[in-house]
């Protein structure tokens, strides 16, 4: 059974997923979903890997970001993250999420 979710995507808290909307505006914007369990844990594990990879300590804590190779590749796996995260959301969105994404241009072009 599907039910509705909201998902904020911020570079504090990616990860962070609810089955209530915050009405405070404290929350930035927040995409709504319709998921049943399954696709709301892949999408979960998705952000949470976002999450993961753009606080990881490899990055932040030495000389990785001087070489540039190693920066681009990382970007590109970033990147590719939130491809993947805007796509599922663009699937499982309501209309206003899906009018939301489109606007921001955050699904790749094929």
């Amino acid at each position: 059974m599907k039910k509705k979710y909201y998902i904020q995507l911020n570079p504090i808290s990616m990860d962070f997923i609810s089955d209530v909307k915050i009405e405070d505006g404290s929350a930035g914007y927040q995409y709504e979903v319709e998921a049943d369990e399954e696709e709301i844990t892949e999408l979960q594990d998705m952000l949470t890997i976002a999450q993961a990879h753009d606080s990881d300590e490899r990055n932040l804590l030495s000389f990785r970001h001087f070489d540039d190779q190693s920066a681009d590749h990382d970007r590109m796996e970033y990147r590719e993250e939130l491809n993947a995260i805007f796509q599922k959301m663009y699937e499982l969105g309501t209309p206003p999420t899906r009018k939301a994404i489109e606007e921001i241009h955050a699904l790749e072009e094929e």
